[in-house]
């Protein structure tokens, strides 16, 4: 069985974010409770801290986890964070070259694949991810935590899953999400 390796941002900046609770943790926990799915979590406010925890990818220690799900605020090609800051994409992957070795990355971020496919390949051949998914529009929370628990149960135990594959599955069992959320895959 895979294991996921979790960022995510916090959501809004009021006097209340250091009150709110994760809105992912809750699905990572219930993958662990129900399955056994072994993850890791932090949440991130910053793209410093987004940097710092995405480095971690790099240490023998993290090797086992092959799933790396990234939720974040998104606009088209970049995911975006508490304070308003931004990293593309391209930026990723030119600062960290093969960070995704051979792992399954998904973009839990509005709009963060409205990209032509050049983009997510040179992204893929950059970092070395093995799969990349996500939606080309702004996504509904209940929608996408809903397609997400789906989609995460569906990864961690199908390790060799591609994009085809993932595909059809999406076109079988989970079409209505997949259309409205835009869902891509690569």
């Amino acid at each position: 069985m895979s294991s996921i390796f979790c960022l995510e941002t916090e959501w809004e900046q009021s006097i209340h974010d250091m009150k709110k609770e994760s809105s992912v943790r809750p699905l990572l926990q219930y993958l662990n409770a129900s399955e056994g799915t072994e993850f890791v979590f932090r949440q991130v406010a910053t793209r410093a801290e987004f940097e710092y925890y995405l480095d971690h990818l790099s240490r023998l220690s993290y090797q086992r986890f092959d799933i790396v799900y990234l939720c974040f605020h998104g606009r088209e090609g970049e995911i975006t964070f508490a304070n308003r800051e931004s990293i593309s994409i391209s930026q990723i992957a030119e600062q960290f070259p093969n960070i995704f070795g051979d792992r399954k990355v998904h973009f839990g971020s509005c709009s963060t694949l409205k990209v032509d496919s050049d983009t997510i390949s040179e992204f893929k051949e950059i970092t070395g991810a093995k799969l990349v998914t996500g939606y080309a529009k702004a996504v509904p929370f209940h929608d996408s935590f809903l397609f997400e628990l789906w989609l995460m149960h569906l990864l961690t135990h199908h390790k060799s899953l591609g994009s085809i594959k993932l595909n059809a599955k999406v076109e079988k069992e989970m079409k209505f999400y997949g259309d409205r959320l835009k869902f891509r895959t690569f």
